[in-house]
C-alpha cells in the first residue's frame, strides 16, 4: 500500500461487504476469462481497498493498463467503488472486491457454463505460470521447510470416497487459512490447484 500521508478515509462500502460473494452470472464468469481481470479480482479480495496506482504497482504494470479492466469489472459487479481519499492534495478513487471471499463454485456446480469455466481455468493457469516465474526470481523464495513459500505439485491417485472427503476437507481448510489474512505484514502468497477426474485408463487385454 502507498506510504504517502493520507487525509480523509474510504467510506464504509468495503466494510459492508458480505463474507462470501457468489460469482454466478454469465457476464461475471465471462469477465474472469481474462487473466488480468482474474488477477485484479484476487488482489483486491486479498489486499483491497486499493487505488488503481497501488493495484498497478502490485501487478507490475502501468495504471493505464488497468482502467479498461476495472471499467468492465465495475459494470458486472466484480469490483466496487470503496470511497476516496486525498493523497498529496489529489483525490484518489479506491476499489475493492464485492466480498472477502470471491467464489465460483456454484457456477461450476451448475454445469451450464462449462465452456466459460474452461476458459477461466485456462486464464488462471496462465496467471499461475506467470506467478511461478516471478516467484522464482524472488530472493525471498523458500522451497523447503515449514516456512516454504515456493513449490509445485501434481499427483495422480485413486482415492476412495473416504479419502476424497479428507482431501476436500483439507482443501477447504487451506482456503480458510488464506482467506483469514490475519497478518498484514506477511508476504503475499499465491496458491492454485486443479482437481479433476480423468478418463479411465485402458487396461491390457488378458490372454
Amino acid at each position: 500500500m502507498s506510504q504517502d500521508v493520507l487525509t480523509g478515509s474510504p467510506d464504509s462500502a468495503a466494510d459492508d461487504r458480505p463474507d462470501t460473494y457468489w460469482i454466478e452470472r454469465p457476464e461475471q464468469v465471462e469477465a474472469l476469462t481474462s487473466m488480468r481481470r482474474h488477477d485484479i479480482a484476487d488482489r483486491l479480495a486479498a489486499s483491497g481497498p486499493m487505488s488503481i496506482k497501488e493495484l498497478a504497482d502490485q501487478i507490475g504494470v502501468q495504471p493505464s493498463a488497468l482502467y479498461h479492466h476495472i471499467k468492465i469489472m465495475l459494470e458486472v459487479g466484480l469490483v466496487i467503488e470503496a470511497g476516496t481519499r486525498i493523497v498529496r492534495r489529489k483525490r484518489e478513487q479506491l476499489y475493492a472486491a464485492p466480498g472477502k471471499r470471491m467464489r465460483l463454485i456454484r457456477a461450476l456446480a451448475s454445469g451450464d457454463q462449462q465452456e466459460r469455466m474452461d476458459e477461466v481455468v485456462a486464464a488462471m493457469t496462465r496467471q499461475m505460470d506467470r506467478d511461478f516465474r516471478l516467484g522464482g526470481q524472488s530472493p525471498a523464495r523458500r522451497a523447503e521447510g515449514n516456512d516454504r513459500n515456493y513449490g509445485f505439485f501434481r499427483l495422480l491417485g485413486r482415492p476412495g470416497p473416504e479419502q476424497l472427503a479428507r482431501i476436500n476437507a483439507r482443501l477447504s481448510e487451506i482456503a480458510e487459512i488464506l482467506w483469514e489474512n490475519d497478518d498484514p505484514d506477511a508476504e503475499l502468497l499465491c496458491l492454485g490447484w486443479v482437481l479433476t477426474p480423468l478418463p479411465a485408463a485402458r487396461r491390457k487385454a488378458e490372454g
